[in-house]
């Protein structure tokens, strides 16, 4: 019996990347004043949210949660 040689496969390191890096958000808390970047994701999930509980409105931009205060008073700074 033969014995079958394993193919060794070269990994080839991408140089770019698929997509464009996601967009950050410029966040302040309205009670202490931390000032956060928020991922582009995590609005879209927020916005998604609202559109579930049917609170979402034309130009609705989610708050998230502060990490300083622990309140959901971080708001979008334009």
């Amino acid at each position: 019996m033969s014995k079958r040689r394993k193919k060794t496969f070269e990994r080839k390191v991408m140089e770019e990347s698929f997509c464009p890096p996601p967009k950050e958000c410029n966040y302040r808390c309205s009670v202490c004043g931390t000032e956060l970047l928020v991922n582009e994701a995590i609005v879209d999930a927020g916005i998604g949210m609202a559109k579930f509980s049917k609170e979402y409105y034309e130009g609705y931009l989610s708050k998230v949660g502060c990490p300083a205060c622990n309140n959901y008073t971080t708001e979008c700074v334009e």
